[in-house]
């Protein structure tokens, strides 16, 4: 049985249907008087518009087929002109192709088109002679070290013959060399971010070009920053793990940090660093205690912090009870037919709930990074941090999907009323629970600290 969602489908398909046939045939009108008026150029793009919202529209495939033809040989005309005069080959050659992608476009449409054999032959004897010069061309950018036009005439002779000799190999090395030099230039001046980015590059590209890898590596070792994260402390009473859990959240948020010249002594080789030096970094860790351990990790700065503040806000259940009116349908008689029964909607008052739990966590921790080199405070700054989640929902319980609201001390009927009173019957009614919002909290700040320390890198490392 057909619904009447599917009836109105249906209609609407029959309508756009008919619409794409009634304009591809208003389009074939046009092409048939252009074509009448010897104007087959745009006589052939109107058929190709007709058949683009008809495929089947065989007077415009018919139509196509003969002006589409005109235009093509027209082209072809002009490529044989280019072939005959002998001087550009570059023109004969794209004039060819022009042609070539308008029988393409052509046959997409449904409508075969042809290109005689001689201009086929015509076509490769020049392509061949074009080729010839472009790559002549090529070599000679190369040896002017002309590296970006090289690359972009080896570039057109991969589009034109993909294998044709050497070809892609010289246009790797017009894309390589001026890479690989500019990054041993900057290693030799020790700028080794950019060294490391060109080189990179080159690797990415060819990992056996000259001995990119090894410079690449040269870079990232000479700008290497080496960061070891301290223990942090807390402030916080009755929470003495809150310390740990930063350090770890510190850790791991500068590890995930997208930069290759940052190292992060992991927690297990500070661990083992400790107790063979016999020292002990719990409780609080002044500076001069801070270098000592540093140096002795081979880190270049060192991070340490407290967890100032700490609060957890579990919330309770708020609930109000609220007026409502539930629909519901009964028979009455009907008014205009005697005798007759009709449906009637009616409303009756009924009560149902809105509730509402909001569970915070705010956490505010301090941190500094200290230079081992210079002992300088390189970055000091508290991060404040808040994680909240809430639940505003409402329950009936009898038919939701008859709720209305009240208003006045009568049903509201306006429909975004009530579509706010259906989305609070339907609404999520899970908090995340405090355990949750506390990781959230910690690990934000810290992912906020290890930004900061990111853009710190940056400046040192341009």
């Amino acid at each position: 049985m057909r619904t009447s969602a599917h009836i109105v489908l249906s209609a609407l398909l029959a309508a756009l249907v008919w619409a794409g046939c009634s304009g591809s045939k208003a389009y074939t009108k046009k092409g048939v008087k252009l074509d009448e008026a010897g104007l087959y150029t745009e006589a052939a793009e109107m058929y190709l518009q007709a058949l683009q919202r008809n495929p089947s529209n065989v007077d415009a495939k018919i139509g196509l087929k003969k002006a589409g033809q005109q235009v093509l040989n027209d082209k072809m005309s002009a490529f044989f002109k280019a072939f005959s005069v002998g001087e550009d080959k570059g023109t004969a050659v794209q004039t060819f192709l022009d042609g070539k992608a308008y029988l393409e476009r052509v046959q997409r449409a449904g409508v075969s088109l042809e290109i005689a054999d001689n201009y086929r032959r015509d076509f490769e004897e020049v392509k061949g002679q074009f080729l010839v010069e472009l790559y002549n061309k090529g070599q000679d950018q190369l040896t002017k070290q002309d590296y970006k036009g090289a690359e972009a005439t080896f570039a057109q002779i991969a589009k034109l013959e993909p294998n044709y000799k050497d070809a892609t190999s010289l246009q790797n090395i017009a894309y390589l060399e001026p890479l690989y030099r500019s990054g041993k230039q900057a290693l030799e001046g020790q700028r080794w971010r950019k060294a490391y980015e060109d080189l990179d590059k080159v690797v990415s590209k060819d990992a056996g070009y000259k001995d990119a890898s090894a410079l690449r590596q040269q870079a990232l070792t000479g700008g290497q920053y080496t960061i070891a994260v301290l223990p942090f402390t807390s402030n916080v009473k009755n929470r003495p793990e809150l310390a740990g859990k930063v350090q770890a959240y510190a850790t791991t948020a500068l590890t995930g940090i997208n930069d290759p010249f940052l190292k992060v002594v992991d927690r297990e080789n500070m661990d083992r660093i400790l107790e063979e030096q016999r020292l002990s970094l719990s409780g609080v860790v002044d500076e001069q205690t801070a270098v000592k351990v540093g140096n002795l990790m081979g880190a270049q700065a060192v991070l340490m912090g407290s967890v100032i503040d700490y609060q957890e806000v579990p919330g309770t259940v708020r609930r109000s009870t609220k007026d409502g009116f539930e629909a519901y349908r009964v028979k009455v008689p009907d008014p205009n037919n005697p005798g007759q029964m009709m449906i009637a909607t009616k409303y009756r008052p009924v009560k149902y709930q809105e509730l509402y739990q909001e569970n915070k966590v705010v956490v505010s921790l301090s941190y500094r990074l200290v230079s081992l080199e210079t002992g300088e405070v390189l970055v000091s700054k508290v991060v404040d941090r808040t994680a909240e989640d809430h639940a505003y929902y409402a329950t009936y319980d009898g038919e939701r999907e008859q709720l209305f609201p009240m208003q006045n001390g009568v049903v509201n009927l306006n429909a975004n009323e009530r579509r706010q009173l259906q989305g609070l019957l339907t609404a999520p009614r899970d908090v995340k629970p405090v355990a949750t919002l506390s990781n959230e909290a910690l690990s934000g700040s810290c992912s906020g600290l290890a930004g900061t320390i990111q853009q710190e890198l940056a400046t040192k490392l341009p």
